[in-house]
């Protein structure tokens, strides 16, 4: 079963556009995130105004991820509106959330055949991966995948709520397993940071945000039932 972008017409935008050395990745976002990305542009386009070094951009997709991009890596950033190139498809938010509820969470029927079709069509390790692991790619265009947990969780919270205004040299835990391992990145050679969005909120709600990011997903509500055909899937580089 494939995923599909036939809904949320009202709110949806298109397709954000991320060129970096390692290639070209496309996310589907709502009018919300297009807000977003071009005032954060527009912090950086003057030429008058000083910038502050090691900036990064962020954003959530529509496709469950928050997506956060060095600049210093990113040769270009484009946004196109549906009307002019069909945006990447995506699941409904709650298919998401019951992936990663799959063996724990209560899920109703309908929803548990749509997640199982999920699974058959794209594959357990890649159905898991895009909600409970984080991706990290570096400079060099190799990528990471990090389980998000509590703690991990917290790293990127502090990122979110410094603006992630990264001072150079700065080491963020990307994994750890208690007393037995701790593993850090050091994020001025990190190009972008994927985040499953769904299981990052759910982690730190119980945290304050002085300057809450709404999700895509809060914008957008999709039906349970998806349909028989679709677009194909954006690429998962």
């Amino acid at each position: 079963m494939k995923p599909f972008a036939a809904f949320d017409t009202e709110t949806r935008y298109g397709t954000v556009s991320l060129r970096t050395a390692s290639g070209i990745r496309k996310y589907p976002v709502n009018q919300n995130a297009r807000l977003s990305i071009l005032l954060q542009l527009e912090c950086l386009c003057s030429f008058r105004k000083p910038h502050k070094p090691h900036s990064w951009i962020y954003f959530y997709t529509l496709d469950n991820k928050l997506v956060l991009s060095n600049l210093q890596y990113a040769k270009s950033i484009e946004l196109i509106g549906d009307d002019v190139e069909a945006m990447p498809c995506y699941y409904p938010p709650e298919i998401y959330r019951a992936l990663d509820d799959l063996d724990t969470g209560e899920i109703s029927d309908s929803v548990k055949t749509n997640c199982q079709a999920v699974i058959a069509d794209i594959g357990d390790e890649k159905a898991m991966r895009i909600v409970s692991f984080v991706r990290i790619t570096y400079d060099a265009g190799e990528d990471e995948w990090n389980f998000l947990d509590k703690g991990t969780a917290n790293t990127f919270f502090g990122l979110e709520a410094a603006t992630f205004e990264v001072p150079p040299h700065t080491l963020a835990q990307i994994e750890e397993e208690g007393y037995y391992r701790a593993r850090y990145a050091n994020l001025d050679r990190v190009a972008v940071i994927e985040i499953p969005s769904d299981r990052y909120h759910r982690l730190t709600r119980t945290r304050s945000r002085s300057k809450p990011i709404k999700r895509a997903s809060q914008l957008s509500r999709a039906p349970t039932q998806l349909p028989k055909k679709s677009a194909g899937a954006a690429r998962e580089d």
